[in-house]
């Protein structure tokens, strides 16, 4: 029988498994260079889905995906709007815009 704790461990060496450390820092240094994410995704050959999924699994890198996010961001787009994250904004705000709606 599988653990709660097992899971969780596996959940973290997959996460990490399928995205390095080596890509999640170029993946960032890709994003401060003003990149949109789903450009700097598709050069590393990772998904912007994958790219989520594991932030909300490796917290420390989850907080400075949505720092970079945050810090890059189009000051001229309302955030934390669907219509931000229409534009292609992927900041935690509109993204979080987007899930109220659903």
């Amino acid at each position: 029988m599988s653990h709660p704790i097992d899971d969780v461990e596996q959940l973290i060496a997959n996460a990490e498994a399928e995205m390095p450390p080596s890509t999640r820092s170029r993946l960032i240094a890709k994003l401060r260079m003003g990149k949109h994410i789903d450009e700097a995704a598709a050069e590393l050959e990772i998904s912007p889905r994958q790219v989520f999924s594991t932030a909300r699994i490796l917290q420390s890198f989850g907080d400075q995906l949505d720092s970079t996010l945050t810090d890059q961001r189009d000051p001229s787009l309302p955030h934390g709007t669907v219509t931000g994250y229409n534009k292609r904004c992927r900041c935690p705000e509109c993204r979080g815009a987007l899930q109220r709606r659903i």
